[in-house]
């Protein structure tokens, strides 16, 4: 019921009644006797504290979570990739397969290329937004004119290119 007092001695030798909680030391010091509900042996009302406190910290975290609570850790949501598709076509509309389409990246200079698909379809996706990017074709060592698509244009953004016929002194 009450605390255990016990005698402690300190650097001097001298011995000093404490609390055996430790929580009272300085009603203990003076003498004086504390009511406590703590058991002294296994300190039951620490732990209880404790696991009250981790429960509440828990349902504090749990609730942020189900309200979506911003709390700058999340991350923020990534901007749709653009696409750029379109067909390869010859001066009559049809559509040329096998051309070698090449797409510019001009902010940061890089290439890529594909091959044109049944019916001259092509189609480059994940592409940044807000990149400006060039188009060309070519088929037989004939090129297409130059498309370029901007970055306020579309998200899905659909490029044809004509490929000329070949002039009679071309390879």
């Amino acid at each position: 019921m009450f605390a255990r007092k016990r005698k402690r001695k300190n650097k001097t030798g001298a011995g000093e009644a404490r609390a055996s909680s430790g929580l009272h030391s300085a009603a203990a010091w003076a003498g004086i006797s504390v009511l406590s509900f703590a058991d002294p042996v296994s300190g039951a009302t620490t732990r209880r504290r404790a696991a009250r406190g981790l429960v509440c910290l828990l349902a504090v975290s749990a609730w942020q979570l189900f309200l979506g609570a911003d709390n700058g850790l999340a991350k923020k949501k990534k901007e749709t990739p653009r696409t750029i598709s379109g067909r390869v076509l010859d001066d009559a509309d049809n559509g040329i397969s096998g051309a070698v389409v090449e797409l510019t990246d001009l902010q940061t200079g890089k290439k890529a290329a594909i091959f044109s698909e049944e019916g001259g379809r092509y189609q480059f996706s994940d592409l940044e937004r807000n990149h400006d990017y060039e188009v060309k074709a070519s088929y037989k060592g004939v090129p297409s004119e130059v498309r370029k698509a901007s970055s306020l244009g579309e998200q899905q953004l659909i490029l044809n290119l004509r490929i000329p016929p070949p002039q009679p002194g071309d390879k």
